[in-house]
């Protein structure tokens, strides 16, 4: 019985082990026009890479997508960004077409119509 148990580990720690290996993409050089192909295609990658962008998601740093004139993305236009300024001393009151709405801490003055960002308060 003892010897059975240890089989099936084995068995299973190599079939844990070979499992990438076999998973592996596989080249083929079917035609020196394929090669070619594929190094143009990987010349072009190379060309066109640009400058590194920041790694960190809009999410992260709302303030620095708001900006007086930009447009607000229709993800935010829904009422569940709303936020009634009545209730919070550092927001003045909207006028005909205002908004306050709330993203990630920062409060965002934006026109209703348009949807363009009047003003930005950082929570």
């Amino acid at each position: 019985m003892n010897t059975l148990i240890k089989a099936i580990i084995l068995s299973l720690s190599s079939a844990l082990v070979a499992a990438p290996v076999m998973a592996a993409p596989q080249e083929h050089h079917s035609s020196p026009q394929h090669n070619q192909q594929q190094h143009t295609a990987q010349q072009q990658a190379k060309n066109s890479i640009k400058a590194p962008q920041h790694s960190l998601k809009k999410t992260d740093h709302p303030s620095h997508d708001w900006q007086q004139g930009h447009k607000v993305p229709t993800q935010y236009h829904g009422n569940s960004f709303k936020v009634d300024a009545s209730k919070y001393k550092k927001l003045s009151k909207p006028t005909k077409n205002q908004q306050w709405i709330k993203v990630n801490g920062n409060y965002v003055l934006m026109n209703s119509t348009t949807y363009k960002v009047i003003k930005v308060i950082q929570g």
